[in-house]
């Protein structure tokens, strides 16, 4: 469990560079608000995780559930915040939008990348 809260760290902490990088080449200014929605999904990934996986609960049925359940819960609270944001803050700020949505979907891609790890972890790719 702790592996995969310092695997999150770490890859946040690459997406906020890219973001920093991004606005430093092209001149995109990224408002604050855009920050602290990455942030809220890197937050609300590791709240998840947490909801589904640190439970210790062994049976598979239970941990199905709560794993659709979680990623409706995520799904829902990003879309959430995205309309919240697009409301309250005009102009429409279209680098926040691409770097939200970016974001959302690089962190589940890396949740799933970690769900994979524990279906199969005798797996050692291909042997020769």
């Amino acid at each position: 469990m702790k592996t995969y809260y310092q695997r999150l760290i770490a890859f946040s902490v690459i997406i906020f560079a890219g973001m920093l990088t991004n606005d430093f080449l092209n001149k995109d200014i990224i408002p604050a608000y855009g920050y602290f929605g990455v942030l809220f999904l890197v937050g609300l990934s590791g709240f998840i995780h947490y909801y589904i996986h640190g439970s210790g609960n062994t049976d598979p049925k239970k941990t199905i559930r709560r794993m659709m359940l979680g990623s409706m819960l995520r799904m829902m609270a990003a879309i959430f915040f995205l309309a919240i944001s697009l409301f309250a803050f005009r102009p429409l700020n279209f680098p926040f939008i691409i770097s939200y949505t970016g974001s959302f979907f690089l962190l589940m891609v890396f949740e799933i990348s970690q769900i994979r790890r524990k279906l199969r972890p005798d797996c050692n790719g291909r042997s020769k």
